[in-house]
């Protein structure tokens, strides 16, 4: 049955739709407007049903590990227990005038996900089940969409699939779904277009009472299976991190090698995967310098051995705002400059290659941050003591340009080495500031945790 709250939400959405017209025909996503509204919708029917509001998370990253994307994934919901995914909702839509296509596609995407998901979180040795996985899906209700589909005279279509309408073919294809497990739960709703307004749930199977209600018992069942696994190393963990003196625990098992030897792998495994994903987002032509220095976080063990954390504040310095903050162990500081991996690197210029114009301006933004840190570091270091506890040596600072990708360059013939060795040159001419790639900076990272790994097996 669907609830007023979920019914006036799917209003709303057609009205923000029909308004703003941020999507065009046939997208298969939700559109920005009110899209929110059924979100919540489906959020209160979940708490209704007994699943805990703070467990509810909605626009949430997950790194699945062995998925085939082997990058974070965003879930329109997302059900987590003590942290740990255990459902995971996605909306689409598919609105005319364009069925054909927007069926073939809707069922590529479903199928992607379910297949990646599944591979991801099947066989995670972390969690003994697997997490709910749910679709709720809104087909526009026109004759269009409610008619046979017409098909061509040679047409292979299968005799169980012709004189058919796409709604039916959606039905069919979830209850595939739900029969061979790829999924947990779909609700299936059809809707008109005002001023025709209303919302139906053509299979009792998938209504929005029956997927609400499948998702909140499987989040049950897999509560229930992750209290009582209590045994084998994952169920020792975890009543280990609720005991009060689990530092003391953990001090008890690194004093020894055996122990100190597992800490050490764990924290290196988890750190190369950090680094695996940041090298593939760098490779993308279409990840930017906020989306990069959003992965990059506090992990400031990328940049070396050297530093013992980031700075909390990025204004240390009146009117300068820096990317990442470094602190050395001997209390001095080092900038860095994040810009994008598809900024350009190299340009040729008389029969040679040159930096570009784009390093050179970040790498003289970098200097003119140590030239403030210079000039107002001594009355820095003392207001920050006495009014925030901070004592940073300011007037010995240094920076990094993180800048661009080798695989970014667009010049015919031009090699990795080649890039290198431009940059090199230019590096040779700095002083207090030194530009890297992303390639760069991520190797080093990986080749450290590599001789870290294998040290730590001898």
């Amino acid at each position: 049955m669907v609830t007023e709250e979920l019914n006036d939400a799917v209003r709303a959405w057609w009205d923000a739709r029909e308004d703003q017209r941020r999507v065009g025909p046939g997208h298969g996503t939700w559109p920005v407007g009110e899209v929110h509204r059924v979100i919540d919708a489906v959020i209160s029917g979940l708490v209704a049903h007994g699943v805990a509001r703070e467990d509810i998370l909605t626009g949430q990253r997950f790194t699945l590990e062995r998925s085939y994307r082997s990058m974070p994934r965003t879930f329109d919901i997302a059900i987590v227990d003590e942290g740990v995914l255990v459902a995971a909702i996605d909306f689409s839509s598919s609105i005319g005038p364009y069925f054909g296509n927007n069926f073939n596609n809707r069922v590529d995407d479903f199928l992607g996900l379910a297949a990646d998901n599944n591979r991801a979180l099947s066989d995670d040795v972390t969690l003994p089940f697997r997490p709910c996985l749910g679709i709720v899906f809104m087909l526009e209700h026109c004759e269009r969409s409610s008619v046979p589909v017409r098909l061509p005279a040679s047409s292979t279509v299968p005799p169980s699939r012709r004189n058919m309408s796409y709604q039916e073919l959606y039905e069919q294809t979830f209850q595939r779904l739900l029969d061979d497990n790829m999924y947990d739960a779909i609700c299936y709703l059809t809707t008109s277009r005002p001023p025709d307004f209303a919302v139906q749930e053509p299979s009792d199977r998938m209504t929005f009472s029956s997927f609400l209600r499948r998702v909140a018992d499987r989040v049950a069942a897999i509560r229930s299976i992750r209290r009582s696994a209590d045994a084998g190393p994952i169920g020792l963990g975890r009543r280990l991190a609720g005991r009060e003196d689990v530092d003391d625990v953990l001090s008890g098992i690194t004093s020894v090698s055996a122990g100190l030897s597992a800490a050490e792998g764990a924290v290196i495994r988890q750190r190369r995967q950090a680094v695996a994903e940041l090298q593939q987002l760098a490779r993308d032509r279409s990840t930017n310098e906020t989306q990069m220095h959003k992965a990059i976080g506090d992990r400031y063990w990328l940049f070396g051995g050297q530093y013992v954390g980031m700075a909390e504040r990025r204004n240390l310095v009146p009117l300068d705002e820096h990317d990442i903050t470094l602190i050395c162990a001997d209390g001095s500081l080092h900038v860095v400059e994040l810009k994008g991996p598809d900024s350009r690197l190299i340009k040729r210029h008389r029969n040679h290659f040159i930096v570009s114009s784009e390093v050179h301006e970040a790498v003289s933004q970098c200097q003119n941050y140590l030239v403030s840190l210079d000039e107002m570091g001594a009355s820095l270091r003392t207001l920050h003591r006495n009014e925030l506890g901070l004592d940073y040596d300011y007037r010995r600072a240094r920076g990094t340009v993180v800048i661009g990708h080798p695989d970014h360059v667009n010049l015919p013939d031009v090699t990795r080495e080649q890039v290198e060795r431009t940059l090199r040159a230019y590096n040779a001419q700095l002083t207090r500031v030194q530009v890297v790639t992303y390639a760069e900076l991520l190797d080093a990272a990986d080749r450290a945790l590599m001789f870290a790994a294998e040290s730590s097996h001898h």
